[in-house]
């Protein structure tokens, strides 16, 4: 079940985002994550009364929506929570009237077999390369990507 993000829920996304090591980075990173974490930008996946997922959405000018983060634990991986997040936070931007969906995520000159899934898995769902760069995090290199919505 998706639902919209309470307060309540933030120590339990931080535990999402610490357990995703490789993919969030450190435990400042996490916490500036579940901090973004608001219940006008954010809805999370419930799986048996608990929160397993969560999706954070960035309302940028006044058609563009950026995905500034996802997060599904561990043992749900591959159950269809991330595509159910991701409609429904696409549902959530149509219905307010923006017109693209961006996202950002380490880019392919970083052999991370997790980050090679996070690409497919954006790909997947519409998403299109836009850039990459080494301008945004550390010099690591970001890739880009928008969708029309």
């Amino acid at each position: 079940m998706i639902e919209p993000y309470k307060v309540d829920y933030k120590a339990r996304c931080y535990e999402i985002f610490n357990e995703l090591d490789g993919w969030f980075g450190s435990e400042e990173i996490n916490s500036d994550y579940a901090n973004q974490l608001s219940e006008d930008s954010a809805l999370v996946a419930i799986v048996d009364g608990r929160v397993e997922g969560v999706i954070s959405i960035d309302w940028h000018f006044e058609t563009t929506a950026e995905i500034y983060s996802m997060a599904i634990s561990q043992k749900n991986h591959r159950k269809g929570i991330g595509k159910k997040l991701m409609v429904a936070a696409e549902k959530l931007a149509k219905k307010k009237e923006y017109k693209f969906l961006h996202v950002k995520t380490l880019g392919d000159e970083v052999p991370h077999p997790g980050y090679k899934k996070t690409r497919a898995f954006y790909e997947a769902f519409g998403f299109k390369r836009l850039f990459q760069t080494k301008d945004l995090w550390d010099g690591l290199p970001t890739m880009l990507y928008v969708k029309a919505i």
